[in-house]
Parts: structure tokens; sequence; C-alpha cells
């Protein structure tokens, strides 16, 4: 991917949608102590995290719970103001923009929240809930606003006769559906999807992920998938990048992950994807010790360093920068070489 910039308004390359330089997002935490003006601790959910999104393609941002990956997305999308870095769309810089001016962005640039039914009005129909989005747009006309409706619900699979029910009348599924047919109704370019199938059964998690691909590929969506299950993300990405205690820790096209992991937690969440018994590795399984500290107090040096097997006193001194180890390949690891020839 390329990190250049020509300078502080545009990436370089011009097929790049979305460009994140150096987000971070911090929250106040905890009081330092009882007295008044002892301030407070900051709570580091997202420290320093840059990837670029090429027009058309997906990038998948995985990682364990509470390592950011949530907060990147809604920091992207402004839905949190970042405390510092550049996240670029279509040239602009988010991060400067008024909320009058964030509003025309919001049209082209839509989420997909995990719960679908806690991201649904259980007192408006479904048919309401997709159309609103088309008054914020401007669309007045009750009659050509109902049209759009019924055709975005028939888009996602749903009957458009279903526009007058209520969330409660249909399957977590068929809301999930209901979900994507209002993040489509602006006709957005980029699509940031949280997690979208961890609160559905597993019968029906193929079905959405099989509409979320057909869509993508047919309106031309860039998106942005998160999701725990690595098997789901490298079916829908064109490339992935690792998350770890706010940081990303490897960054790669999505075969080149899988094939040739180079950071040993990458190497760690991929030897704890269950397998049929016929499939082997031939590896023998990274098992982490401990527990991921915590983004109020942050180890120094790397992050991962307190669970690493390969740490070593650099680690636990020099915080690595990504760095450029193949084609389309980052990893933050000072022993990246000894970790790729274990993978």
């Amino acid at each position: 991917m390329n990190q250049t910039m020509t300078s502080s308004e545009n990436p370089v390359s011009t097929d790049v949608l979305l460009s994140v330089r150096d987000l971070r997002m911090h929250f106040p935490g905890p009081r330092k102590g009882f007295w008044p003006g002892s301030g407070r601790y900051l709570v580091k959910a997202v420290n320093g995290v840059s990837f670029d999104i090429r027009k058309g393609e997906t990038l998948g941002l995985v990682g364990e719970s509470g390592c950011g990956k949530s907060t990147v997305a809604r920091s992207v999308l402004q839905l949190y103001r970042p405390t510092g870095g550049e996240v670029y769309f279509e040239g602009r810089d988010l991060c400067r923009l008024s909320s009058t001016e964030l509003r025309d962005v919001r049209r082209r640039a839509q989420i997909i929240f995990q719960d679908p039914y806690a991201s649904l009005d259980p007192r408006a129909t479904i048919g309401f809930t997709i159309g609103e989005p088309l008054i914020l747009s401007g669309i007045k006309d009750t009659r050509e606003r109902r049209e759009r409706v019924q055709r975005l619900l028939k888009l996602v699979g749903l009957d458009p006769s279903f526009e007058n029910r209520y969330p409660h009348e249909f399957s977590g599924g068929q809301r999930q559906r209901v979900g994507i047919a209002r993040a489509l109704a602006t006709e957005p370019t980029f699509i940031v999807a949280d997690e979208p199938i961890s609160a559905l059964d597993v019968s029906i998690q193929a079905q959405v992920i099989n509409l979320l691909v057909d869509l993508r590929d047919r309106l031309g969506l860039t998106m942005l998938f998160i999701s725990h299950d690595l098997r789901v993300v490298r079916h829908m990405s064109h490339q992935i990048a690792v998350m770890y205690l706010g940081q990303i820790v490897e960054i790669a096209a999505t075969e080149d992950l899988f094939e040739a992991p180079s950071h040993p937690y990458t190497q760690a969440l991929l030897l704890a994807v269950p397998r049929a018994r016929w499939e082997t590795t031939g590896t023998q399984p990274i098992e982490l010790e401990g527990e991921v500290p915590s983004p109020i107090n942050p180890p120094p040096g790397c992050p991962f360093a307190p669970r690493c097997p390969l740490a070593s006193d650099v680690c636990r001194e020099v915080n690595p920068p990504l760095e450029t180890v193949a084609a389309n390949h980052r990893v933050a690891c000072h022993h990246w070489r000894q970790a790729a020839v274990r993978a």
C-alpha cells in the first residue's frame, strides 16, 4: 500500500478512497487520585493507526476483543472525533471538517452496525427506517421515496411488502438485511461493516456475507470489514490488518497474510482458527500466556512483548514501526524474520 503523501491534502495514489494516517483516539479514564484537580488517566483505545483502502476493495480488520477495531471504525466516520491523526476520504481530511460539512460526506460513507436489533428504532416501520436517510438527503416526494425503499428491500433479498412491518416481526438475519438496506439508501461509495454477522445464527451468517460480497461487486463499494472470524475475513477481504492493543502489528494482501504471517500475534490468531480434523498446518501452535495489557497503562516498547515467545530486551524498550517485508506486506516486529521461519 502506498503510504506516501504529496501534501497535507491528498494521497499520492488516485485509486485510494480512504487513507488513514497516525489515527489516535484517547478517552478519559479513571481519576488518578481522590483530590480535586488530580486529573484522569487516558484510555489509549487507538494509538497510531495507518492504512489505505483502494476503490472497490475491502480491508479486513481483525484482533482480539478490546483491541480497538470498532473505535477505529467510528473514528474514521467521525462518530468519535479523533484525538489526533488524519482521515482522508475522497481527498478531504474528515478530521478538519465541521459538522455541517460532514453531513454531506456521510451520504457517501455509511456503517452497518453489529447488533441489527439495537440499531433499529422499534417504534418505526422498516419502510420509515430505510427512508429516513432519503429525507435527510433532500428527497421530499413520498412516492419517490417509497419506490426507492421498495427497490432497496428487493436489493437485499426482502419482500417489498415488508415495508409496513416493525423490527420485532423479523428474524436476526432479516433485521441485518434491513440495516444493510438503510446503509445503502444514500448510495454511498464507502461502507464500514462493524462485525455485521457476530450477532447472527451460524446458519444465517453465510447468507449475509454472500449478500455483502454481491452488493460490493455489483455496486462497486469500498469496505472496511471488521470481524473476529478469520475465515470470513479471508472470504471478504482483499487485504487484512491485524490489530493489537490499539495498534496495527501486521497488514498484507489476504493470501500473503495467510500463507506467510510474519508477526507472532498473527500466527497465534491463525493457528487458533478451528479446523476440520483432516486439515493440518504442520506447525506447532503458539500458546499465548497472560492477559492483554491495559490501554490505560500500555507497556513500554512493543505492546505484544509481555506475551510474545520471541520477545527480547529491545522489544521491551522500543516499539517497532511497520516495516515493509514484501510487496504489500508490512510488519511491526523486531524479530519478524525469526517469526516468519516459524510460520
